[in-house]
């Protein structure tokens, strides 16, 4: 039975499996866990420079 809130019927949704959900198959982040969309780690190789200098003070 749904239950009511503030007037309204509120749904339960199912989560989708890992081979039919739209956002994965579209090549988006997927907030769900276990899905291939969920990698948040970036696969490029180059990460920034080891260390940057700060700029100097400029003088009034």
């Amino acid at each position: 039975m749904p239950r009511r809130k503030y007037g309204k019927l509120r749904k339960t949704v199912e989560l989708p499996s890992k081979a039919n959900c739209s956002r994965c198959r579209s090549g988006k982040h997927c907030p769900i866990e276990g899905h291939d969309g969920y990698v948040v780690a970036s696969h490029r190789e180059w990460t920034g420079p080891p260390k940057t200098e700060k700029r100097k003070k400029a003088r009034s």
